[in-house]
């Protein structure tokens, strides 16, 4: 009986360990300072909880789809969810476009989607988190990415206050978004929190 409980005890850890490893629990952090690219993105403006864009990302991804346009998807988050009500929270669900073209743009237009621009930027705070492999397991995945990369960012500011007070500790109202890119190819999401110096994006969006 001892030796069957053993077994038992030892298959639910190792279970426990394996899933902990699929949601990147044991992946170590690295906050560094990067440029941002130029990125030219189509999408929905959402308000509302940050939890609830999965239903506008899958009628984002069931358009891009049907369209046959090569992109990365990747979520704009405007505020801090510590500092305004759920239902004020504005987010932008887009998708990357990786060849704007003039007629992949006007594509994306008659599919009533929103055409932005993120301008090239020479600064930015970054850091990178893996995406489960098991389909099942996605969406806990891309709750648990944030849930660890802001506070490592925070944590990098606590320890570099240089580089806090260098365009990060007041963004002044400005539209200003962190950027979430979900590169399923890659196997990862990329953070990407711009300085106040960066170029508004959709500054009517309040």
């Amino acid at each position: 009986m001892g030796l069957l409980l053993n077994s038992i005890i030892f298959i639910i850890a190792a279970f426990t360990g394996y899933l902990m490893h699929e949601l990147g629990f044991f992946y170590k952090i690295k906050v560094v300072r990067d440029k941002v690219p130029k990125m030219t993105i189509a999408g929905i403006r959402f308000k509302g909880p940050y939890q609830n864009t999965g239903k506008p990302f899958m009628e984002l991804e069931k358009k891009i789809t049907e369209a046959n346009i090569e992109v990365k998807y990747v979520g704009l988050y405007f505020d801090q969810v510590q500092n305004v009500p759920a239902d004020k929270l504005r987010s932008f669900v887009g998708a990357i476009i990786k060849n704007p073209n003039e007629e992949t743009i006007k594509k994306l237009k008659e599919l009533e989607l929103e055409i932005i621009e993120i301008e090239e930027n020479n600064e930015s705070i970054q850091a990178y988190y893996p995406i489960t492999t098991m389909k099942i397991l996605e969406s806990f995945s891309f709750m648990c990415a944030p849930m660890r990369v802001y506070p490592a960012m925070t944590k990098y500011f606590n320890q570099n206050p240089e580089v806090l007070k260098s365009g990060y500790d007041d963004f002044e109202g400005k539209n200003i978004p962190c950027l979430e890119i979900y590169d399923r190819v890659a196997g990862n999401i990329q953070f990407i929190l711009q300085n106040k110096n960066a170029k508004e994006v959709l500054p009517d969006f309040k």
